[in-house]
């Protein structure tokens, strides 16, 4: 959106505010990361950006790479000519720190070594107005915030210094992590998760506590850390590495394509700062080496990956566009070999795995991960030898509180692409095995490798022995608790929808593609943002559960009188909202050369029921609901048609004309119904509901054939405003929310049973008779006395409904959770 929003939320009122006043952004260092990270700001935010890099030739490489980028979205076409100028327009590329004294935030990505990182913060103290400066961002892969904030001589860096870390490739990853330390004010931190959130649009881990590499680099760090003791043929880095493919990619593939050098300075540092309980820390210290040798003859020959000079790394690649791995190390020879297939002999656990994901419809799921797990072949012993540290290491930061269930869970799934989180992973295992079951596939892997101490320390479970000698394992507590899961599951698909608070043993909503923003108490506002703008906030079998979640907090506040109206937006510049997820029409996983395979008819049928039902929750409820979108296609428009009221905001952008055959710059639709051009039907209610809206024939057909513009919705009485700014749009929504939230619950009960009933004049006057009798509807003392009583001021009405039968609708409560059903 370019701008923060506060949506009620009183605390982050002053962040918002300085996130909205950045208006030039540094950053030091041109390379993969830095370029990545310019091209993100550039694209979600108005700020000019001076790109400082000591090398030239880096510079004018970004210069180059940049212009060439704009050139050919201006050719697609993608882009105007005026807005790539304009782009050019705003960035200065410099090697001069004097251009440091005019702008209000500062990124280092220049370095992981903390010995260059201390000359830029020098020369950062040296150049920086500290008048106009609002923070300093460093991106680390593996160092705390105090240890580089103390590379500042002054306290007022560092109080304004918190380290900021984006994932490759930034651009299109959507994971970012920020944390504070112990020298950040809660002003600059509050800043820093503000910005990450809602100007670069990403899914934010915010940790307030210093951790070495946050939380998921230290997962991806040890996922190839754990195999490369024992590579010794060039095979081994297939059917090794093999092992994570199972969860996500080979992690080598990943480091070809970063450049090796983050991995070996964070082998470095780890080695030397992780502290004592870390149960990892033999992987980057062994022998007076943080890394093997073989890794450490790459370094020295400058074979870093895809974009060193002989396209060499731990793979051999091509010179495509897209390169492809040719070939693969031989770390004794340091000659390249052919890949060869994993073998189906040893590690026939990974293709039955596999079978059964195709068989099941599914993508690399629990299930298969756990056949895996228990399996008695070499595929078994590499999950048991490689994988189960790992986990215990998430299990680690959660009993040490350096992260919470759902962060590692989210971090894995969003940063690292695991396609089931590792927290699923390991609640998974807990129901396949139980808490006692999987200990013993501990022990069982422990004894499985007695004869190395770093693994026997490494899966240690009971405090024995190692890192975590005294300190059992969170298992036992887990067993002592009666906790059977890390993570709460949403009802119809069985998604992470929530995730275990171990001070209160209850679970509390933790989400990948919302953000839920509670009311606060003057308002009385709860807002719902779908959070995912890289795909485009798609509907999937996840967002479904989420959503239905949110809304169970919605209502259960709305019994409580805490909320009266929910605001529901999309994140995302436009604030579009594409459809269901086109990945899911297809069982399993679409591969070109096998085409489509069809979705079984039920299971087509069950996902339309699904979301329908969610979204007939909230259409039925006595909660008021808005929302404020842009573009939306499919079951995105389908969505909002079940809302109260819609605000649009406009969209422009190049249109093809079918009859000229050109596109041109205009404004485009904001409804897109495009289902019968792709041979299928809109599963979420569109027809039915358009009707309802009273919405004649004519229209339908209007929206489905040809789409439908913000400012034609608005003319037919589909939308209820329509709006260029977006930031104005949501202002505005939450303001009619916040009117809309000071309705009586028992009154706009009543009127949502009435419009969904129709006309009824016997109905219609014995309800209205109802509505004026206390003992039913306890609120029209109050609400009549604000009518009568125009000269004195009426008491403030208390708007809980837990001691009242609101018409047509039920608040049932399951498990100490509320859990909304509509009457019919």
């Amino acid at each position: 959106m370019k701008r923060a929003f506060s949506f009620g939320d009183k605390s982050i009122d002053a962040a918002v505010h300085q996130a909205n006043s950045v208006r030039r952004i540094a950053l030091i260092g041109t390379g993969t990361m830095g370029q990545g990270i310019a091209l993100d700001l550039l694209d979600k935010s108005d700020c000019e950006l001076v790109l400082l890099d000591i090398c030239e030739d880096a510079l004018q490489r970004t210069k180059k790479r940049f212009e060439s980028l704009w050139a050919k979205q201006v050719a697609t076409p993608r882009l105007r000519q005026e807005d790539a100028d304009a782009l050019a327009a705003r960035v200065e590329y410099t090697d001069d720190f004097a251009k440091l004294a005019d702008v209000d935030l500062i990124w280092e990505v220049a370095t992981e070594s903390s010995e260059i990182k201390a000359k830029i913060f020098t020369s950062i103290e040296e150049h920086a107005d500290t008048d106009r400066l609002v923070a300093v961002f460093s991106n680390t892969s593996s160092h705390t915030t105090a240890e580089l904030a103390e590379l500042f001589k002054t306290q007022l860096f560092r109080e304004k210094f918190l380290t900021v870390h984006g994932y490759f490739p930034f651009e299109v990853n959507r994971l970012i992590d920020v944390m504070k330390g112990k020298y950040a004010s809660e002003e600059v931190f509050a800043f820093g998760v503000v910005f990450a959130d809602q100007i670069l649009e990403k899914a934010v881990i915010a940790l307030p506590v210093d951790h070495h590499g946050y939380i998921t680099d230290p997962i991806f760090q040890a996922m190839g850390a754990i195999i490369s003791w024992d590579i010794r043929k060039s095979h081994d880095i297939i059917e090794l590495g093999g092992l994570w493919e199972l969860f996500t990619t080979n992690p080598f593939t990943v480091l070809d394509q970063t450049g090796h050098m983050p991995y070996t300075q964070s082998s470095r540092h780890l080695g030397q700062a992780l502290p004592a309980n870390d149960r990892l820390r033999c992987l980057y210290q062994r022998d007076g080496k943080f890394y093997p040798d073989w890794i450490a003859e790459l370094e020295e020959t400058g074979r870093t990956g895809v974009n060193s000079r002989s396209r060499e790394g731990f793979f051999a690649w091509s010179d495509d566009k897209r390169p492809k791995a040719k070939s693969v190390l031989d770390p004794v020879s340091g000659s390249y070999a052919p890949t060869e297939e994993i073998s189906r002999k040893d590690f026939w656990s990974y293709y039955e795995a596999a079978e059964g994901d195709r068989r099941a419809g599914k993508i690399k799921s629990v299930d298969s991960l756990i056949h895996v797990a228990c399996a008695n072949d070499a595929g078994g012993r590499a999950f048991r030898r490689y994988a189960l540290p790992i986990c215990l290491y998430a299990l680690d930061m959660i009993q040490d509180c350096a992260a919470t269930p759902g962060q590692i869970n989210i971090a894995t799934r969003a940063g690292l692409r695991f396609k089931v989180g590792l927290i699923e992973v390991i609640d998974g295992l807990i129901q396949h095995l139980t808490i006692d079951g999987l200990i013993e596939l501990i022990r069982r892997a422990r004894d499985e490798n007695a004869d190395n101490a770093y693994f026997v320390d490494m899966l240690d479970v009971d405090g024995q022995s190692g890192p975590r000698r005294g300190k059992p394992c969170l298992l036992h507590e887990m067993k002592n608790r009666n906790l059977t899961r890390l993570l709460g599951y949403g009802k119809y698909n069985g998604t992470p929808v929530a995730e275990v608070d171990f001070e209160t043993g209850k679970y509390r909503g933790s989400y990948l593609d919302l953000k839920f923003y509670e009311p606060n108490p003057k308002d009385r506002v709860a807002s719902i943002v779908f959070n995912c703008p890289m795909r485009g906030n798609v509907f999937n079998r996840a967002v479904i559960d989420q959503l239905d979640h949110a809304l169970g907090r919605v209502l259960e506040m709305h019994h409580k009188g805490t909320c009266g109206a929910v605001l529901l937006t999309a994140a995302g510049s436009g604030m579009r909202m594409l459809g269901a997820d086109a990945r899911e029409f297809n069982r399993g996983w679409f591969q070109r050369e096998k085409g489509y395979v069809p979705l079984p008819e039920e299971e087509a049928a069950s996902s339309s029921r699904n979301g329908v039902g969610c979204f007939r929750i909230l259409q039925r409820s006595p909660v008021a609901s808005i929302g404020v979108f842009g573009e939306k296609w499919g079951g995105g428009a389908e969505f909002t048609y079940f809302l109260d009221l819609r605000y649009d905001v406009r969209a422009n952008g190049f249109v093809y004309d079918s009859l000229n055959r050109k596109s041109s710059w205009q404004q485009a639709n904001t409804y897109n119904q495009p289902e019968l051009d792709f041979a299928i039907l809109p599963g979420f209610g569109a027809v039915g509901e358009l009707k309802r809206l009273g919405m004649g024939d004519s229209v339908i057909f209007e929206i489905f054939d040809v789409g439908m513009t913000a400012d034609r919705a608005y003319q037919i009485g589909l939308s209820n405003g329509v709006f260029d700014d977006e930031l104005e749009a949501l202002r505005r929504g939450y303001e009619r929310a916040r009117n809309m939230a000071k309705d009586a619950p028992y009154s706009r009960a009543l009127f949502k049973k009435e419009l969904a009933r129709g006309a009824d004049d016997d109905e219609l006057a014995h309800e209205t008779g109802e509505v004026f009798n206390p003992t039913k509807n306890k609120f029209i003392s109050t609400g009549l006395l604000a009518l009568l009583d125009r000269g004195g001021r009426a008491p403030k009405m208390d708007y809980n409904c837990l001691d009242t039968q609101l018409p047509g609708w039920e608040y049932p409560v399951k498990n100490g959770l509320t859990s909304p059903t509509a009457k019919d």
